[in-house]
């Protein structure tokens, strides 16, 4: 060490004698080597622009969601709170304006913004409003908004699909002919009492037809209407029938979870065999029971399935129904409809429009809501029977939707009365339900497990979000 610390200095020394040699002093030398100023660290690098930090997320929480980010159905906060960031709202992009009416009638007025657009820059106007509207005042409509419950005119028209007096005129005829009793059933039966009571007050068989209470027994008979009658009997059959169906879907809709509790089946069993889930339903409903010994299933009626090679099928199910309520479709609806829609009401609106037509005085059927109209490329005009602030809030509480998106555009003439989709059936509306697409400040990217991640809209009409996405996480 003290040997290479020598050889050192004397390197030293030697290029300091060399560099004597050319004029140059051992101060010139210490100069080169170690500046009397100091540099400052960095001062040689050259910056290009600004640093850039990037900007923390927005993170929010929820506490359920059910993953249906569809702007008409979403109803868990936490799909509310996925539809409000991807969406515009129309109280935002919108000017409102009420005016009331000598008619006691009052007209909304909705203006949209100029160069509002969806996330994948397709222009949003007032075709899209009235798809929006259309939608929710649909007869199929069953999402949270109450638009539908509102007094727009020509809206109890539109549902019919007839003006309001012949509508009227129909739903009296049928509700007089399904409320006298079974259809004709109970004015048979009052005949026969009239009858029996006839022959023990001493009447002859012969002269049983000149007795005042059964010839009025007979008359009441005789002026019903057995024909339309008869077609309500077949009709309520029919959809009782297709009920059976409905409620097996229904069961393994929402209580499918419940299948390894209650039966020695997995879910996934059930799911894949039509037969089992029959089974299924025709228990959850106590219309038979399972065999705990060899596993078969005994309907109330008595018959068996062994399980195997035998299945209930869904017109076993309603002949098990149908016995158990002695035909009663009313009685039967009562208990077995709770949750879904009715099926009383749907045979009576199916008759009402297959009779109203029939009639001398038919004016035709109505296929548009008087009360919607769009008067230019961004702006719909709303008429309402009436109007109060209630009715103003829910009115206008709802999203600019994508026709583009969530309706079919070849469906949408509103020339030819149609509006986007089929009318009386949103089941395409409705199966984009997971679709959060829309013009919202933020779009959809991705769910991870609990958390849903969105990313900042592009083509928001306010300009790109200065935070560039949102972290929504279940509230722990």
């Amino acid at each position: 060490m003290k040997r290479f610390s020598r050889l050192l200095i004397a390197g030293f020394l030697l290029c300091a004698f060399l560099l004597a040699g050319c004029g140059l002093s051992v101060e010139n030398v210490m100069d080169v080597i170690a500046p009397t100023e100091s540099p400052t660290p960095g001062s040689d690098l050259v910056f290009n622009g600004v640093t850039e930090i990037e900007a923390e997320p927005l993170r929010l929480t929820y506490q359920d969601m059910d993953g249906t980010f569809n702007p008409f159905w979403a109803s868990a906060d936490g799909d509310v709170l996925v539809a409000e960031l991807t969406q515009l709202s129309l109280q935002d992009v919108s000017t409102i304006t009420v005016d009331d009416r000598e008619d006691g009638s009052t007209l909304v007025t909705v203006a949209l913004q100029e160069g509002l657009t969806a996330s994948d820059g397709s222009a949003l106007d007032a075709d899209d409003l009235l798809f929006t509207y259309y939608v929710l005042m649909d007869a199929d409509y069953d999402g949270p908004s109450e638009v539908g419950t509102l007094p727009v005119r020509g809206l109890s028209s539109y549902w019919n699909g007839m003006d309001m007096d012949m509508y009227a005129k129909y739903i009296f005829l049928y509700d007089s002919i399904y409320n006298s009793g079974r259809y004709d059933q109970n004015l048979k039966d009052a005949l026969e009492k009239a009858r029996y009571e006839a022959l023990n007050n001493g009447v002859k068989e012969e002269q049983l037809g000149r007795d005042a209470g059964v010839q009025a027994a007979q008359a009441a008979l005789d002026e019903y209407d057995t024909q339309r009658a008869q077609e309500i009997r077949e009709a309520m059959e029919s959809a009782w029938h297709r009920d059976a169906q409905d409620i097996v879907n229904y069961i393994m809709e929402h209580y499918s979870a419940s299948i390894p509790l209650r039966t020695p089946y997995t879910r996934e069993e059930v799911e894949a065999n039509p037969g089992l889930q029959v089974m299924y339903a025709m228990l959850d409903r106590s219309f038979g029971d399972l065999s705990e010994e060899d596993g078969s299933f005994t309907a109330n009626s008595g018959a068996v399935w062994d399980l195997e090679g035998q299945f209930p099928t869904v017109e076993d199910f309603f002949d098990e129904m149908y016995t158990s309520y002695n035909g009663d479709a009313e009685q039967y609806w009562q208990l077995e409809g709770i949750g879904r829609p009715s099926m009383l009401a749907a045979v009576e609106n199916e008759l009402v429009n297959r009779w109203a037509p029939e009639d001398e005085e038919w004016r035709g059927p109505v296929n548009s809501i008087e009360g919607l109209e769009k008067k230019d490329e961004r702006t719909l005009c709303i008429t309402l029977e009436y109007c109060d602030e209630d009715i103003l809030r829910v009115l206008t509480d709802v999203y600019l939707v994508s026709l583009d998106h969530y309706g079919d555009p070849e469906l949408f003439d509103p020339a030819g009365l149609s509006f986007g989709f089929t009318r009386g059936n949103l089941q395409a509306v409705r199966a984009l339900a997971r679709d959060a697409f829309g013009g919202g400040e933020y779009v959809y990217r991705e769910t991870d497990v609990r958390t849903v991640y969105l990313d900042a809209n592009e083509h928001y009409w306010k300009g790109v979000s200065e935070t560039p996405y949102v972290i929504l996480t279940r509230q722990s």
